[in-house]
């Protein structure tokens, strides 16, 4: 089982992001985090960033580039569907338009509401 938590800056507005992406609501949701899971165990948890005390390694990098040199990669059932409704909802956010790759996979790529690099693939 894999786990990644995304440090944002409004949790609100990257939960809607996520469920959009997704397909699904959140696992469970309060006023600082939010938990998405899926059946195979994986995990992507959101945290608000200003749970971040003052000696926290992150802390002194909110200002800076999110998951610079990380790319998520979030497989889901249709990803034709999922480009559909992020070209309609979120076009500024896709980086890269839906193509088939040449190791059998179709996908796409979004930046998300924190600058996040995520691959969404099939």
């Amino acid at each position: 089982m894999f786990q990644v938590e995304l440090f944002v800056r409004n949790l609100a507005s990257s939960v809607v992001f996520y469920r959009c992406l997704l397909g699904k609501g959140c696992t469970s949701c309060n006023k600082t985090s939010a938990l998405f899971e899926d059946a195979r165990g994986a995990v992507l948890r959101l945290t608000d960033e200003s749970v971040l005390n003052s000696n926290h390694y992150f802390n002194s990098m909110r200002d800076s580039a999110k998951g610079k040199g990380v790319e998520l990669i979030l497989p889901v059932e249709n990803v034709d569907q999922v480009f559909n409704k992020l070209l309609r909802i979120y076009p500024a956010q896709i980086e890269s338009q839906l193509a088939d790759r040449s190791w059998g996979k179709r996908d796409f790529r979004v930046i998300d509401p924190d600058g996040y690099y995520v691959r969404v693939s099939s």
